[in-house]
């Protein structure tokens, strides 16, 4: 704040150094030129060649350098250094001034001072070409030359001067230029702005202005410079938002940069930033809530709330915004500020529970609100197209939001509702199920029959089927797949086999017992044996099956996988079981490191479980909802929350392109093991 506000106030006093300079205009005496600019003719100001010549390479290179030698020579010879321009329409002034040849760029101001208005083919003048190059000695000359003749000029001749608010190909004024390189460049936007501010609210091509570029890279001194030049307005005076060109969301840039206090000196000055919206027609409270800027909301819910009930172009207002982003906090800012604002809805007749269904960003937290502020009805609302929660979870496969909202007592009532096509939540799901298995498709199916089945009682937990038949991919490619699970196989059927060979305790030398096993009167031996062989045999005939997948035959293939992912599964967990069988034979009991041997093993037989489980048996068919109790709980730990998923989620638009949806009253084919929700 300290650094902030002296800067400020080294730019005030400069600016007001120059005012009182440039009061001696028209009286050559009272003001001392600088001594480069002593031997200037005024009236050569706007004297512009009529035609201008090529400029050879020699005299390219030698004002690139800087050569004096070269100037003062062409001078001796009379030679009209003005006429020449580069092949870019550089003057020799651009290219002293691009080099940051100072001493040359004064010779050439005194000599030929009409090259501070001539431009190259970019509509660059030497000021644009200076302050973009960083060269602050060479801008300070240029500045110095203008305001010196500016002083002595009428004031119809000052505008044709006013190069501070010349505009390039782009669009930009030299204080673009200079902002545009950031923090390197800042004392060279410090001469601009105290020369001449006026070019801080011009607007380029990108219809960006200086102020909008200094809030952006959160430059508080500099917008405070700008803020001190422009009146507070009134009834006579026009506002900042008035006299600014270009883009007017300086609220949502001030938000980008995450600076409140920025924030603070732009609503201070012109609270009527608040109302802009940006490109997208995004009110501020919006973009705030969608970049998730928690103390930049407050700010703005300090000054009004009345922008929470302002909708976007789009129709969604700062809640839907929130809650689509996953910005936990600033929903429940926004919702303790405004507890009505969880009826809004936007053009598809949402609440901020069908967003967080969509989308499964912290929908808990919305669904837990909602029933604890009492708003327990509106889990039962339908969009437009009659689209409930649930409707909208299985449209956008979102397993674990299903999970968290069929545990509410609320939602398990609205589970047999239609939307406007006739279908359920569970006839959505199955009627966009892909055949072929995509892993998210097949959890949300069977979270919705699970559920299904547990609102029709006890009995039809075992009667009601919870998974379906998949299909073989579209693309057949299980070559990868099926090489990898032989692997996988094969070691197992390697690692058994000579464990049968080498067991706990070895063999016995005796000549009553040679070769037999010593601890083999253990019953944990024979334990050891059973998962062995177990494994073994499952790992053989992993093996086998696999190798009808090799023949190339789709159909083949898929068959060969559903049998051999089973029996690979259990080969793993008996490998698992045995192993830790084993190291219980060989420690003793009581030993500390047994209890934390089967501890870890406890828990990478949960691990195992976890990982492979739901993968096996979500593609094993017509497993009964009973599982489910098992089951489900697996899929609280799915991460719905990337958006960038492999599985394609599929959009409600793809759902309408899909043709006719069967009329209500018939009954649509379905698996015969499931029952129709229509016929409840």
């Amino acid at each position: 704040m300290e650094n902030a506000e002296e800067g400020l106030d080294e730019i005030e006093a400069q600016r007001q150094r120059a005012g009182d300079n440039l009061q001696a205009r028209g009286d050559n005496n009272e003001m001392e030129p600088p001594e480069f600019l002593q031997n200037l003719i005024l009236e050569n100001i706007f004297v512009l060649p009529e035609e201008y010549e090529p400029m050879n390479p020699e005299i390219f290179c030698a004002f690139s350098a800087g050569n004096e030698v070269s100037f003062d020579r062409m001078r001796e010879h009379n030679v009209i250094m003005a006429c020449f321009k580069s092949d870019q329409g550089d003057s020799v002034l651009h290219l002293a001034a691009a080099s940051g040849r100072l001493a040359l760029v004064k010779c050439i101001v005194s000599e030929c001072p009409s090259l501070l208005l001539v431009s190259n083919i970019k509509l660059e003048l030497p000021l644009h070409v200076a302050a973009r190059a960083g060269h602050l000695a060479v801008v300070e000359a240029l500045v110095q030359a203008v305001g010196f003749v500016s002083a002595r000029l009428q004031d119809e001749d000052n505008e044709r001067l006013n190069v501070y608010v010349m505009r390039d190909i782009n669009g930009d004024t030299p204080l673009h230029l200079a902002m545009m390189k950031g923090r390197r460049h800042m004392r060279i936007v410090d001469c601009l702005l105290t020369a001449n501010n006026t070019a801080s609210l011009l607007a380029n091509n990108d219809r960006i202005s200086p102020l909008y570029m200094a809030i952006e890279a959160a430059d508080r001194r500099h917008v405070q410079a700008i803020l001190r030049t422009v009146p507070r307005g009134g009834d006579d005076r026009r506002t900042l938002n008035d006299l600014l060109h270009g883009r007017k969301d300086l609220v949502h840039a001030a938000l980008k940069s995450k600076s409140t206090d920025i924030l603070d000196d732009l609503l201070d000055k012109d609270a009527s930033f608040l109302d802009e919206r940006d490109e997208e027609g995004m009110t501020a409270l919006s973009f705030g809530a969608l970049i998730g800027f928690y103390k930049g909301v407050c700010k703005l819910l300090d000054r009004s709330i009345e922008h929470v009930f302002v909708c976007n172009d789009d129709g969604s207002f700062p809640t839907h915004v929130a809650v689509e982003k996953g910005h936990k906090r600033v929903t429940k800012e926004i919702l303790r500020r405004c507890p009505d604002s969880i009826y809004l809805l936007n053009k598809q007749g949402q609440t901020i529970l069908h967003t967080a269904s969509k989308r499964g960003k912290d929908a808990f937290f919305v669904f837990r609100y909602t029933r604890k502020t009492g708003n327990g009805l509106l889990m039962g609302k339908q969009d437009v197209d009659g689209n409930t929660l649930l409707h909208l979870a299985t449209l956008n496969w979102r397993p674990r939001t299903l999970y968290e909202l069929l545990h509410l007592d609320y939602a398990t009532s609205i589970i047999g509702t239609l939307n406007n096509k006739g279908l359920t939540a569970v006839k959505l799901a199955e009627t966009n199920m892909q055949t072929n298995y995509i892993y998210m498709e097949r959890v949300t199916l069977m979270v919705l029959l699970y559920y299904y089945a547990c609102s029709r009682g006890v009995s039809q937990m075992f009667k009601q089927k919870i998974t379906k038949r998949s299909g073989p991919p579209i693309d057949g490619n299980y070559k990868d797949y099926v090489n990898s699970l032989l692997v996988v196989a094969a070691l197992i059927a390697t690692m058994t086999f000579a464990a049968g060979f080498t067991l706990p305790g070895g063999f016995s030398t005796s000549p009553d017992s040679m070769g037999m096993a010593i601890l083999g009167n253990k019953s944990e031996l024979l334990y050891f044996l059973g998962f062995d062989v177990l494994a073994m045999q499952c790992s053989i005939v992993t093996i086998i099956t696999l190798l009808w997948a090799q023949l190339g035959d789709p159909y083949l293939m898929h068959k060969s996988l559903n049998v051999a992912l089973p029996t690979l599964s259990l080969a793993i967990l008996c490998t698992t079981i045995a192993f830790s069988i084993g190291v219980f034979i060989a420690i003793p009991h009581g030993n500390i490191f047994l209890f934390i041997v089967h501890s870890s093993f406890a828990l990478l037989f949960y691990v195992i479980l976890y990982i492979a489980g739901p993968h096996v048996l979500l593609q094993a068919p017509n497993i009964p909802a009973i599982f489910g109790t098992v089951i489900i709980p697996f899929f609280m730990f799915l991460n719905e929350d990337c958006e960038d998923s492999l599985s394609k989620i599929k959009s409600q638009d793809s759902v309408q392109d899909q043709g006719p949806v069967q009329d209500q009253n018939q009954n649509p084919v379905q698996n015969q093991d499931q029952v129709p929700i229509q016929d409840q």
